[in-house]
């Protein structure tokens, strides 16, 4: 019987087990699975710093953290705009900024880690999902956005496919969260219906929209206490780590 997606975010209904239990667990990878964020601004950080000579030194007179904070809202993934930032900080030395933005390129998953718990849940979920009566044989999967050659290199970086079945990335597909149509491809891959899967994630905009858009239960990972967007809808549970996703599929805590 299908459940249903319309959850009560962190009250009552939080941690409630899902009653049935899924048969497919899929989950989002950057900022879920792996700490796509702090290794970001631990890179920029680095590529802001970097001297002439290869070392690494604070700048003195520049807030660091805001010229961080104005390149993720710039550009959130890429350098073309180093030049740019480095000029309205008073940074005025182009080779400077083409060094940086050399160094953050080339470094592209300097720190890039899963978080602590992840490998320890995803294996607990396996575990979990293969002991049931009747599952498919690859009932666990990952969805993430992204260029093809960067979430598939990230991926064999951390060895995501020893953990799962199978991940689909946006790249390859031609399609991208909150697309129903990547969640149906998962969906398929799993071998269950929507009303069997649940899907985890951190972006409320793709993840938690794109899970509802194709009638799948959705888990929102909410590690900092962030508010609900005023959406007249909510996620069906919230978690605060990973470890919280185990009480809700059926398995135990890690």
């Amino acid at each position: 019987m299908p459940r249903s997606t319309s959850g009560a975010g962190r009250g009552s209904m939080a941690l409630r087990p899902f009653d049935p239990p899924p048969r497919a667990v899929l989950f989002d990878l950057d900022d879920t699975l792996c700490d796509y964020a702090s290794a970001r601004r631990e890179r920029l950080r680095l590529a802001f710093t970097l001297a002439p000579d290869g070392e690494f030194r604070e700048r003195e007179g520049i807030d660091l953290e805001a010229m961080i904070a104005e390149s993720i809202e710039t550009q959130p993934h890429g350098a073309d705009h180093f030049l740019a930032l480095f000029a309205r900080y008073g940074i005025n030395e182009i080779e400077q900024a083409r060094a940086a933005a050399d160094w953050y390129r080339t470094n592209r998953f300097h720190g890039l880690a899963f978080f602590p718990e992840a490998r320890d849940v995803l294996g607990a979920v396996r575990a979990w999902l293969s002991a049931m009566p009747g599952v498919s044989d690859r009932p666990l999967g990952v969805i993430t956005n992204g260029p093809a050659e960067v979430q598939r290199a990230k991926i064999d970086l951390l060895g995501v496919a020893d953990l799962v079945d199978f991940a689909l990335i946006s790249g390859e597909l031609g399609v991208a969260k909150p697309e129903p149509a990547i969640f149906r491809e998962a969906l398929a891959r799993a071998g269950v219906e929507a009303g069997e899967a649940v899907f985890v994630g951190d972006s409320v905009e793709h993840d938690m929209a794109g899970a509802r858009a194709a009638g799948i239960a959705s888990v929102w990972v909410n590690r900092y206490g962030r508010a609900w967007p005023e959406s007249g809808w909510r996620a069906c549970r919230e978690v605060r780590s990973l470890h919280e996703v185990l009480a809700l599929v059926g398995g135990s805590r890690v």
